[in-house]
């Protein structure tokens, strides 16, 4: 167990300030990754009910809970959620982006300046140092003089480190090289080694156990009827040399370390069980002072990439992650007490479905492969200005541009934009590109807003490709992908339950950076420092 506190004022006094001020002894904000809103509603049937049925039972839903910008990927989505803002104040623009100053990409948790600690090198040279806000987990830490606990734990670095926030007393992640939960040391309490629960947790060897076992259906596989059939042609297998079909041998996968179980179900029954040993370990909720765990479950969202939306093993690794929440919340009724706890749930983004699928269903679903659109964009370059180099990369479908060869040529920027805007825009399956610089598109894009509550001087780059609905940056028609301003990737659950939450729900829209202030008005603490979503009313009781 970790030591905390700092300042100058005694711990009895803020305790007893503290005193009569109702909150809950411990949040726990849970992001089930990938996880679109009709998910909460498409496996119904084969829900318990000590899981999402619960939350939907005894708490609070935001039906309508919607992401208002552009990129849907994970590092944006968990910074988003907790910063109470978009990338344009947190500066989170991708997982990755690339650096003009370094001419290299930037991976959004990556940090050379700090080392692993309990893990492969590489793997935990990470922190929140790229993200230019506070989380609200910061918050929290804050309103206690820091004797508040903060933590957070993925599968995923960017799932636990960005959420945790800045000051953290600690981020754990999965490091597939060990099998091992890590840490860095951005967490000067960690005193350059991991807690001794999390030593014994990982001596369990619980990874080895399940890259060696069997996944199969957890209910009879002819009841999974809101899937497609078991074999088809839409999937990628989680085992590389066989056909997508159950039951999958772990065994036989040709990977080396331990990435088949974050391809799992099982993936989420770790990090669950990881969480509940946190709790302990750290006596989170057991004393005066307020502590919030950030806890976030990836499995979802690898299987969902290779399998899509509507496929058996998709709706296996929900109902599996339903059973691992109820058996959560149990705990957290014992532990911490059933009304001593406040819990949130949403996703970082949804995912559309298949092209394969839709396109053998009549449904419009084209692919835009960025890779040939960038060559053609180089070669038209050179015709145009004579330069192979005006354009350094595509990244998050945004051109970067060469800005100190522009100079060097002495070419009229603003002719160069507009010229390569007239040539991206007659590309298959391209509905508009714009300029972040000067005016904006006439006629205006309905969804224009979102592509500037994504954009951050520095990071995003000079001109936007808009695809159009259904339209996949993607190479491979199997599998599927996030990432889209639509709805398949912004309509996203919203649920509240614990504490003083009554039931019900709302349908009027609200925004993904609603979530941070929300919860902080509820535990009447100031909001994130870059907030700019808006305190949502959830019933309370008295």
């Amino acid at each position: 167990m970790l030591s905390y506190g700092q300042g100058s004022v005694p711990k009895d006094q803020i305790t007893k300030s503290m005193s009569s001020l109702e909150r809950p002894k411990l949040v726990v904000g849970i992001v089930v990754d990938q996880m679109r809103y009709d998910f909460l509603y498409r496996y119904w049937a084969k829900y318990g009910e000590g899981g999402f049925k619960r939350m939907l039972r005894e708490g609070y839903s935001f039906e309508n809970c919607q992401y208002s910008y552009y990129p849907t990927y994970t590092g944006p989505g968990h910074a988003s959620i907790y910063a109470g803002t978009t990338p344009a104040i947190h500066g989170i623009v991708g997982n990755n982006w690339f650096e003009k100053n370094s001419g290299k990409g930037v991976y959004c948790t990556q940090d050379q300046s700090i080392t692993s600690i309990g893990g492969s090198e590489k793997n935990g040279k990470m922190s929140p140092v790229n993200m230019k806000s506070y989380s609200v987990a910061d918050q929290v830490r804050l309103s206690s003089n820091f004797l508040g606990k903060s933590f957070g734990i993925c599968l995923k670095d960017r799932g636990s480190i960005l959420p945790a926030g800045h000051g953290a007393n600690a981020a754990f992640w999965f490091d597939p090289e060990t099998g091992n939960f890590i840490s860095s040391s951005w967490y000067k309490e960690l005193n350059g080694k991991l807690p001794e629960w999390l030593i014994k947790f990982n001596g369990e060897k619980q990874a080895e156990t399940y890259k060696n076992s069997v996944w199969n259906t957890i209910l009879p596989i002819e009841s999974y009827t809101e899937s497609t059939k078991d074999l088809n042609e839409y999937e990628e297998s989680v085992l590389k040399n066989q056909p997508p079909v159950f039951p999958y041998d772990l065994k036989q996968s040709k990977e080396k370390n331990y990435e088949i179980v974050k391809s799992t179900p099982f993936g989420n029954t770790l990090t669950k069980d990881a969480a509940i040993a946190l709790i302990k370990g750290e006596n989170l909720g057991k004393d005066e002072f307020m502590d919030i765990l950030a806890l976030s479950f990836s499995s979802t969202d690898i299987v969902g990439h290779g399998y899509g939306p509507f496929a058996i093993e998709t709706e296996d690794t929900y109902i599996r992650l339903d059973r691992d929440l109820e058996n959560f919340f149990g705990f957290l009724d014992k532990e911490v007490g059933k009304n001593k706890y406040l819990t949130f749930l949403t996703a970082d983004h949804g995912i559309q479905e298949v092209p394969a699928f839709l396109e053998n269903n009549r449904l419009p679903s084209p692919l835009f492969q960025d890779k040939k659109v960038l060559k053609n964009l180089i070669a038209f370059s050179k015709e145009k200005f004579d330069s192979l180099n005006l354009v350094l990369s595509l990244s998050n479908l945004q051109i970067y541009l060469n800005d100190e060869l522009i100079n060097q040529k002495k070419l009229d920027r603003k002719l160069v934009i507009n010229t390569f805007i007239q040539f991206l825009e007659k590309q298959e399956n391209v509905l508009r590109a714009f300029s972040y610089e000067g005016d904006r598109p006439f006629p205006k894009i309905p969804i224009l807003e979102k592509f500037e509550a994504g954009y951050f001087k520095g990071k995003s780059g000079d001109i936007q490709i808009v695809l159009g609905p259904g339209t996949m940056d993607r190479e491979s028609k199997l599998g599927t992908t996030h990432g889209a301003p639509y709805s398949y990737d912004s309509h996203v659950p919203c649920l509240w339950m614990g504490w003083k939450i009554l039931p019900g729900s709302s349908v009027p829209q609200i925004n993904i950076e609603d979530i941070a202030p929300t919860l902080a008005s509820l535990l009447k603490i100031m909001e994130p420092n870059g907030s700019t979503g808006k305190p949502q009313t959830i019933p309370t009781k008295p």
